[in-house]
């Protein structure tokens, strides 16, 4: 049973973050320059969430509407069964952390910081009137989180003289294979990038029954790899045709990835997997894709409830992102930022990754990353 499995529309638009053109991912996918994109969906959920707590009328409304809920109450219960959940997690697993940093000239609305207390988020005072010390602070926490793999999320420059308060979020996830590849299988293959190069990677092997899933119709095939620790698994989704990522991530976008995930079949059948060895990190500016998403009215429309002195908005929305997969294991993560401002062995299926793929962590039915890698 899922995290949200009595709430199946809010879990259903949490998994379309990480894959639709109607949602996040495909948004991201579209306007890269650089096709080898990793995001964390449910980075920008929990901030977008956190954000709500505070906002009323069209800004609230657009929020709940986008992550699929009734309301905004539905929202909150719902989630804060995940937040518990991941955030009592060993860290050396999963660190999944909120932290509200808020200027020493304003304070917090009471309602706003105990719904942020009762998710497990932090909550500190910063001096954003010295940007250098604000950025060192909030860049230090991140980094301590993500164990070094993200060290700057802001810069001096992003600390405006107008911010009021920030909202981070990160997830750090290290996970081992059930069934290790073993490393002196890996060989260099031929993969075919999506400007169609030929380029040599190094491919890792493994000979095992996987949970597998192949729609003719759809141009999908898909395989499940699990991880040793209990409900992590990682999804790679081939397509059949050489040029066939963006169909492909149309279709997902049309009826989420679990519609795919749920089909996979839980059998003995074996596959002979030759997946490359791979390292992507992204940045973005989500400021230029929530609007495209239907989320607009936080960055005008004012929230009264975040802090007593005034009404904001957001300024900045960005995430940095990064997955590394390997013959052990994958280690994913990422950093989302808001920036608020007052207002202003029977036979082997081949399954040879050589082409440009999805990929997706999920923890249960919830997706932590989701990225393709294209060349």
């Amino acid at each position: 049973m899922g995290v949200f499995d009595s709430h199946k529309s809010f879990g259903k638009a949490i998994l379309y973050t990480c894959s639709a053109e109607s949602k996040d991912f495909f948004k991201v996918y579209e306007s890269s320059d650089d096709k080898n994109v990793i995001l964390s969906p449910l980075g920008v959920f929990t901030l977008l969430l956190l954000y709500a707590f505070g906002a009323e009328g069209q800004v609230a409304d657009e929020i709940v509407e986008f992550l699929g809920a009734a309301n905004k109450r539905h929202l909150t219960d719902s989630y804060r069964k995940l937040s518990r959940e991941l955030s009592s997690m060993d860290p050396d697993l999963l660190a999944f952390s909120d932290n509200v940093y808020i200027d020493n000239q304003y304070s917090l609305n009471n309602s706003f910081i105990l719904n942020a207390y009762s998710y497990n988020s932090e909550a500190d005072i910063i001096d954003f009137r010295n940007p250098k010390s604000a950025a060192k602070t909030i860049n230090e926490w991140v980094s301590t989180k993500t164990k070094g793999k993200i060290n700057e999320i802001v810069s001096e420059d992003d600390i405006t003289y107008d911010l009021v308060v920030g909202l981070y979020n990160v997830i750090f996830f290290k996970g081992h294979w059930a069934v290790p590849f073993d490393e002196s299988e890996t060989r260099e293959h031929c993969f075919l990038t999506d400007d169609f190069q030929l380029i040599k990677k190094p491919m890792m092997h493994l000979l095992k029954s996987l949970d597998y899933f192949e729609d003719e119709g759809a141009g999908v095939r898909m395989i499940q790899l699990p991880y040793k620790e209990s409900k992590f698994k990682m999804v790679v989704v081939l397509p059949s045709h050489l040029n066939g990522l963006s169909m492909v991530l149309r279709q997902i976008s049309e009826t989420g990835l679990l519609h795919y995930v749920n089909r996979m079949n839980h059998s003995e059948i074996v596959i002979n997997l030759h997946l490359p060895r791979f390292e992507i990190k992204s940045e973005h500016d989500l400021k230029n894709i929530l609007p495209k998403v239907g989320i607009s009215s936080i960055f005008h429309g004012d929230a009264y409830g975040v802090v007593n002195e005034a009404p904001v908005s957001v300024d900045k929305a960005f995430q940095q992102a990064f997955v590394v997969v390997d013959e052990k294991g994958s280690t994913a993560g990422a950093a989302t930022g808001l920036h608020i401002t007052y207002t202003s062995l029977t036979p082997t299926i081949p399954f040879k990754v050589d082409r440009p793929f999805l990929f997706a962590i999920l923890y249960d039915d919830i997706v932590l990353v989701a990225g393709t890698l294209s060349h």
